[in-house]
């Protein structure tokens, strides 16, 4: 059996095809090495390969063993700790909405009779079961995929962008689809951008920044240009800058230092000058910035939410405040609120302080950083640098908005956030499920892909060799 016959009995024993062609290469690698130290030892060419393919041992058995290998798995305690996350937001969830439910009964004097699930209601049933349905399809998809086909699925994206924002809102006069956390999903699609211009140096780093400031074109078309300076809008082009990031240090296109600190402080030099500008304009984002700054000068205005969280924070305990808390979910009965942040399905965390106490509120918050922290860290440690910047996006997603939920919960400003897997508002529970699909799809496919090689001129070995030949 030579070495082409042995690789391909090996190879057909893999189920997985991504696999066939790393396996061959790998065989084949290591056959090469073997017959090179056969013939160092004096063999022939021909005998050194037999013999290199005959320490091999059986092809069937062998591709077997690497079958167990190169397979798709799924990390079930991933799963584990995403359900467990999931399972305590519902929880929180549950437990608000029917103190809301209890509030409304009793200004209305009705007769109170409240089940187990009475804070359950209808969408946020077919929202979940959607949301699950969704992450399950995304997970089992090869995510490379999306290499191959971007442009399509971009498309794809802004068409639902564009039916949302003109047909849906455009009806009642508002533009608010990239406030729904829409614009997340062009996270993965973003990362398999940035790999189609690796390798090609500073034309290909040009190319990523490229693409920013293409995405805060389209923010100036969906939502007009306050879009591109909304706290959502500015969440997104951090992640972006992650990620483009990311893609400098796995070396797509060149030297690191340089490109990073171009790219880190012109972002801060452009956020500055926005600031600046705003500041110098007489409207209300002038007031908003100096109300975030100074909030209790404008605590009959704009800095009304601030000093009302605050005035919130200041009656929470060690070990909670049930009173409390049942005012604060009275709150939501009949009254309308200017600033969105402050609703009932963005404000678990502040209710979890109340009715449970400062120590359970850190604990849950660290709970869910860990769980965040630990996906992250494993899609660092991903070989395949497509999946690594990937994985890397969607988990700082699920980060900012964490960091934005909270300070919008803890009055440090008034910023519109949902918190993923326990915070539930509408689509964003499916969106959040996509990025966590993507997420799993790069654990589960691991073994699959190779590291990708950045070479751009094929390697040889040479081999000299001294002989003693009569003269």
């Amino acid at each position: 059996m030579d070495v082409c016959e042995y690789i391909e009995a090996a190879t057909s024993q893999i189920r997985a095809r991504q696999a066939r062609d790393m396996v061959a290469r790998e065989l084949a690698a290591h056959i090469e090495d073997q017959a090179a130290c056969y013939r160092e030892q004096g063999m022939s060419e021909e005998e050194a390969g037999k013999e290199a393919v005959r320490q091999m041992g059986d092809p069937v058995e062998v591709g077997i063993s690497m079958d167990q290998i190169h397979r798709p798995k799924t990390d079930w305690k991933m799963i584990l700790m995403l359900a467990f996350l999931c399972g305590l937001g519902l929880c929180l969830q549950l437990v608000i909405n029917r103190d809301i439910v209890r509030a409304m009964y009793m200004e209305n004097a009705a007769e109170l009779s409240l089940g187990l699930f009475s804070g359950v209601t209808r969408s946020l049933v077919i929202a979940l079961t959607g949301a699950v349905v969704l992450g399950v399809l995304v997970c089992v998809m090869d995510y490379t995929v999306l290499l191959r086909y971007a442009p399509w699925f971009m498309g794809l994206v802004f068409l639902i962008l564009g039916v949302e924002n003109f047909v849906i809102w455009g009806n009642m006069g508002l533009y608010q689809a990239l406030t729904m956390n829409w614009h997340y999903l062009l996270v993965p699609l973003y990362a398999s951008l940035l790999y189609r211009y690796r390798g090609r140096g500073r034309r290909g780093f040009a190319g990523g920044i490229l693409w920013l400031v293409l995405f805060q074109v389209i923010l100036m078309i969906f939502g007009g240009y306050h879009m591109v300076i909304r706290p959502s809008g500015m969440r997104l082009y951090g992640v972006l800058m992650v990620m483009l990031s990311m893609a400098v240090v796995c070396g797509w296109y060149g030297k690191k230092r340089g490109k990073l600190i171009g790219l880190w402080g012109g972002a801060l030099l452009a956020f500055c000058l926005a600031v600046c500008w705003m500041l110098q304009q007489d409207g209300f984002k002038a007031e908003r910035i100096r109300a975030i700054l100074h909030p209790y000068d404008h605590a009959d205005g704009v800095g009304y939410y601030v000093v009302m969280i605050r005035g919130w924070l200041g009656r929470c305990s060690l070990w909670g405040n049930p009173e409390a808390a049942a005012q604060f979910a009275s709150n939501y009965i009949g009254v309308e609120y200017i600033d969105l942040s402050f609703s009932s399905d963005d404000s678990n965390i502040l209710y979890l302080f109340l009715r449970y106490g400062i120590l359970p509120g850190v604990m849950v918050c660290l709970i869910f950083v860990g769980c965040i922290g630990y996906f992250l860290y494993r899609c660092l440690r991903q070989k395949n640098q497509l999946g690594r910047v990937t994985g890397t996006g969607c988990c700082f997603v699920f980060l900012v908005e964490f960091a934005g939920y909270l300070m919008s919960n803890l009055g440090v400003m008034p910023i519109h956030a949902n918190l993923p897997f326990l915070s539930y508002a509408g689509i964003d529970i499916g969106v959040w499920a996509v990025l966590m699909g993507f997420v799993f799809s790069i654990i589960r496919y691991q073994n699959l892909l190779p590291a990708e090689r950045m070479e751009q001129t094929r390697k040889y070995r040479y081999r000299f060799k001294i002989e003693k030949i009569p003269l």
